[in-house]
């Protein structure tokens, strides 16, 4: 019996548990090596031990109570608080406590263990921040989908992910029927085909694609622009993403302002050619010279080709290397060079004037007078939405100035500038004329 209560004693001793006994008093009577070191006690406490102490004041009631309650109805009870170790460290500890009695049956004081459960409660709380943002960010995608579900159905737009059998897995703005179906199940090969097409080419290729598909509903024709992306399932296997919108509005909107402007444009040569006649017809009654009625007429015609130029480019405004190329094709000895770039429509009529003169003018007076003589376009974006545009000539004969500066030099300078909210300059340089313009390629607007 003797060796069985050394065993259980030297067992009690030695467990990783944290053990303690109380008297009936509510003294610390026993503790444990593991209790012990956790409170940084050398020896066993002889009742004069304060574990209360070690106990953060405002976790008291967590503590005291319970423990009153077992010690005066002499009944078990659980409690948890935080405790300061003798390293500093706060440890949440959980007690389970019941009443013992000595051989008599008489109540003797409780016995307990504490159980350690910092660890376990500190990712019980990461875990509870964890689903906290969880459930924020289900929330805020419950928003995002709602409101996209809004957007679509305000825009009209069809929005679809597919398999890599271009069935519908997800669909939104779209029958109820289409899940698990093609297109051209849904709608019919006529329409669904060419729908099929561009999914199939993305799907194959991973390239985004954007394209129209035009087809007939009661002898009406509609325009859809499909726009498709590669994607991959949840499941890792390859799928699309599409939109498909309605433009039908817009491309017949976009039919009549074409017919319109054609027509504008068809006026405006019009009147283009009758100010021709009147300024010819004139110019013969006054018994002006012929080359001034001429000089008039080209300038007439140049406006009237950059005017074929905007409609031709159907934006708001013409893309430089097409318009330099249209006024400046009749002159050998040329070279233009630069970047492509779109001129704003106010912009392109001087330009197309500008060209008109340095061309005429090279060709009375300049470079292009002489068999040496060149000519050399350039320009270059000085800044994001600057151009400039330079007119060089080399190889003609030196020339200092303007005799009798004309319509032809303001038309370069002051008109010139004043039109494009830019600055124009020209000059002469040992082997001809040299123009440079600077102007914005956006308009710029002014308040008041």
């Amino acid at each position: 019996m003797t060796q069985l209560t050394d065993d259980a004693a030297a067992l009690l001793e030695d467990t990783p548990a944290l053990l303690w006994r109380g008297d009936a008093q509510g003294r610390c009577v026993y503790l444990n090596r593991a209790q012990r070191e956790f409170w940084g006690l050398d020896a066993a406490p002889d009742g004069d031990f304060d574990w209360s102490t070690t106990l953060l004041e405002e976790d008291h009631p967590k503590v005291f109570g319970p423990f009153q309650i077992g010690m005066r109805d002499q009944v078990p009870f659980i409690c948890e608080a935080r405790y300061r170790r003798a390293d500093g460290e706060v440890r949440v500890l959980r007690t389970r406590a019941r009443p013992y009695h000595d051989a008599h049956g008489r109540f003797a004081g409780m016995i307990g263990v504490n159980e350690d459960l910092t660890e376990l409660r500190e990712a019980e709380a990461d875990l509870t921040r964890f689903n906290d943002r969880l459930r924020d960010s289900l929330e805020q995608a419950r928003v995002v989908t709602r409101r996209l579900e809004l957007a679509t159905q305000i825009s009209g737009i069809a929005m679809s992910e597919h398999d890599e059998s271009l069935r519908y897995t997800w669909a939104q703005n779209l029958p109820e029927d289409a899940m698990g179906r093609r297109p051209s199940d849904l709608v019919g090969e006529d329409i669904g085909g060419p729908i099929e097409d561009v999914l199939r080419s993305v799907l194959e290729t991973g390239v985004p694609a954007t394209k129209e598909v035009v087809f007939s509903v009661d002898d009406q024709r509609q325009w859809w622009e499909i726009q498709a992306c590669r994607t991959t399932t949840v499941e890792g296997r390859p799928a699309v993403l599409a939109s498909a919108l309605d433009v039908t509005t817009r491309k017949l909107n976009a039919e009549k302002l074409e017919i319109l402007a054609r027509e504008l444009n068809h006026r405006v040569k019009n009147v283009y050619a009758v100010v021709q006649a009147v300024v010819q017809q004139s110019a013969r009654s006054a018994g002006a010279s012929p080359e001034f009625a001429e000089t008039v007429s080209r300038r007439l015609a140049t406006l009237a080709r950059a005017q074929d130029a905007l409609l031709t480019s159907g934006s708001d405004g013409a893309g430089l290397c097409a318009l330099l190329s249209q006024h400046l094709a009749h002159l050998e000895r040329v070279e233009i060079s630069g970047a492509d770039v779109t001129l704003p429509a106010r912009v392109v009529p001087y330009v197309a004037l500008a060209m008109h003169e340095l061309g005429t003018n090279a060709l009375k007076y300049g470079a292009l007078a002489t068999p040496a003589g060149r000519v050399r376009v350039s320009w270059r974006e000085m800044e994001p939405g600057l151009l400039e545009l330079t007119w060089a000539e080399s190889g003609g004969a030196a020339r200092t100035g303007d005799g009798n500066p004309g319509f032809g030099t303001a038309l370069l300078t002051r008109v010139f500038a004043a039109a494009t909210d830019g600055t124009a300059e020209r000059g002469w340089s040992d082997g001809g004329l040299r123009w440079v313009a600077r102007f914005p390629l956006t308009s710029r607007l002014s308040a008041g």
